[in-house]
């Protein structure tokens, strides 16, 4: 097998080829790792500039989408089929990404594989193209689906060979750091109870119910600072008292941030969107071994039901600050933990998803 990773370089907010984020870096890489001759290949929507590295075994190009680059680089792939052939193309990242792999993989005359982490005909800056369900299409185009969480694999399944395939979590990364030393380094207040928010700052996200959660318990005479870190995508006022906002911090400062918190919030509202997601910063959270205070969303419930079932009675109401603050203050009280899920390192994550691809099954699509 050789496989060839092409991936949106900027997503989540996060740069997978400085920061080594995220699937589309680290499932590469450790196939790479495992032998697999493996190359990966980002689509750059946001800068005008080439990079080409390694990371270890992994050889790595990002190419700007909008430049004369991105169609030089698809062709020098596409002709090298005599030479190096790839006989596996998979495509991460959106709609676009996956049409590109999906013309390369028939030129190659290689499987392709559509990873899909979210459902993609949804984001924001999607146009279809017209009369075309481009989404639809490529997935049933792909010889194989991966998805990043149960319910996106339970409504979009084609065959048994596509496999849950979930955000991982760096192992090395996320361990807690010592609470008092965390917040000298960030320059946060050693006498106030620090609820901390990690991730995109959307309205989905209910950032805005947990800021209000955090007044409540305030007023309460509890000395509550919401912390917040990540990427603002709308008009949410973070100046405010009782509130720090501490920008979109690079990914290795994320664990340090966390390691400040008494309790990680993960305050998320219902929608269409993120019910069908898997949220990355759930594993990320669990791993820091800190108590949650968190909504019940489909988006937790379905992607770690033991955790879910370990919160059941903390858990509060999507959309409700009453009821998230209650959450916490009964977080501060308990100081519940719920286990750390097995399998969610993207070394073991990565590997039994290599085993699959090596091994399809040989039933009949369902």
């Amino acid at each position: 097998m050789r496989i060839l990773f092409i991936g949106k370089r900027f997503y989540t907010n996060r740069d997978a080829l400085q920061e080594r984020y995220g699937r589309i870096h680290q499932l590469p890489l450790h196939w790479s790792q495992a032998g697999i001759p493996t190359n990966l290949w980002l689509i750059d929507y946001h800068t005008r500039v080439s990079a080409h590295r390694n990371d270890g075994t992994l050889e790595i190009r990002s190419t700007p989408a909008f430049s004369l680059k991105f169609p030089w680089q698809w062709l020098n792939h596409a002709i090298t089929r005599n030479t190096r052939p790839f006989d596996t193309v998979v495509a991460s990242g959106d709609c676009y990404i996956g049409h590109a792999a999906y013309l390369l993989a028939r030129r190659l005359r290689a499987r392709f594989i559509f990873d899909v982490y979210d459902k993609y005909d949804e984001f924001p800056g999607y146009l279809a193209p017209p009369g075309i369900d481009l989404f639809t299409r490529l997935l049933d185009k792909a010889d194989v689906r991966l998805f990043a969480s149960k319910a996106l694999m339970n409504d979009l399944k084609r065959s048994p060979d596509d496999c849950l395939v979930p955000n991982g979590i760096d192992e090395e990364r996320f361990k807690c750091h010592d609470m008092h030393a965390s917040r000298k380094a960030l320059g946060l207040p050693q006498n106030r109870i620090l609820v901390g928010y990690f991730g995109s700052i959307t309205e989905d996200r209910g950032v805005a119910d947990l800021i209000e959660a955090g007044r409540i318990l305030r007023t309460s005479g509890q000395p509550i600072e919401v912390i917040l870190a990540g990427k603002k995508q709308h008009d949410l006022d973070t100046s405010m008292e009782g509130v720090t906002y501490l920008g979109n911090l690079p990914a290795e400062q994320v664990p340090m941030a966390m390691s400040c918190c008494n309790i990680l919030a993960l305050p998320y509202r219902r929608s269409t969107y993120l019910d069908a997601a898997s949220s990355c910063k759930i594993a990320e959270y669990l791993a820091m071994r800190k108590p949650i205070a968190a909504t019940l969303t489909p988006n937790l419930a379905s992607n770690f039901p033991l955790q879910t079932q370990q919160l059941r009675n903390l858990l509060a109401t999507p959309g409700d600050p009453a009821s998230i603050a209650h959450a916490i203050a009964r977080q501060l009280q308990s100081g519940t933990l719920a286990d750390t899920p097995s399998g969610m390192t993207w070394r073991e994550i990565s590997a039994a998803t290599l085993e699959k691809m090596m091994h399809p099954s040989q039933q009949a699509p369902t």
